[in-house]
């Protein structure tokens, strides 16, 4: 008989302790969870605050163009300072070009209607707006599209929109491979930019040192406020073309003349 009662006693304060245990153990993995949901909502407010940080950095590097920053001569009257124009200042039809040197598919517009546009400018049928841009850096091609835009505009600037004209053709038709390519040298930029005419004695060190560099990000950033998201864009009177042929490019321009 004091045995049996000494077993059930043992058993009673088994049973206490586990029932002990599996309360601590609750009690713990409710500890557990209220701190992921302290630290879950922790992070979760971090990741907001860097959210807005990114945000406000992106804002920022929009607008961030020192006032003070380089800018080319020659460009034109309007467009902010961010233009080049080609032509007849009272040619009746205006045709925009919004295009980033390495993007391969201005230079199939260039392939196509660009030998057609030219003719037309000089016909003083059409004057041409170039508004550079430079979205397709990277490190491969050693920012080849900030280089490119600068050095146009150190030709620019140093022997004025005709010889950006004919720089511009030069980097089309030598356009590095978008995929593998590494861009154009600075030599190279230096030596298509003395090609077109600006032969200069600052030309090289402008073209290796960005003068314009500041310059190339409001020239890209203007042509975002401008609503452009794409390139080639090309505008004739204000209006999109669609058909980037030759024959489409006639037919748009013979359409605004009439009006």
């Amino acid at each position: 008989m004091s045995t049996s009662r000494s077993a059930g006693k043992k058993e009673a304060a088994r049973q206490r302790i586990a029932a002990k245990r599996a309360a601590e153990a609750a009690a713990q993995a409710a500890e557990r969870r209220r701190t992921r949901v302290r630290i879950g909502g922790a992070v979760g407010a971090v990741l907001v605050v860097i959210a807005v940080v990114v945000t406000i950095v992106v804002q920022t590097s929009r607008s961030s163009v020192a006032a003070d920053a380089a800018r080319p001569g020659n460009t034109s009257a309007g467009g902010n300072g961010y233009t080049f124009t080609v032509g007849q200042a009272d040619a009746p039809v205006t045709v925009d070009l919004y295009e980033d040197f390495q993007c391969p598919v201005c230079k199939q517009f260039e392939d196509a209607a660009g030998p057609t546009l030219e003719q037309l400018a000089t016909a003083g049928t059409v004057k041409i707006v170039h508004h550079g841009m430079a979205f397709l850096d990277s490190a491969q091609n050693d920012d080849y599209s900030t280089r490119a835009l600068n050095a146009a505009a150190v030709v620019a600037s140093t022997a004025g929109p005709e010889a950006y004209e004919t720089f511009h053709d030069l980097l089309y038709a030598n356009q590095p491979d978008e995929r593998d390519g590494a861009g154009l040298t600075d030599d190279q930029l230096v030596a298509f930019a003395q090609q077109a005419g600006a032969t200069g004695e600052d030309v090289g060190t402008d073209i290796t040192d960005l003068v314009y560099g500041e310059w190339v990000k409001g020239a890209t950033e203007q042509a975002s406020k401008d609503g452009v998201t794409s390139t080639p864009t090309i505008l004739v009177d204000g209006t999109t073309l669609t058909d980037r042929t030759a024959a489409g490019l006639t037919a748009a321009v013979q359409a605004a003349q009439r009006g």
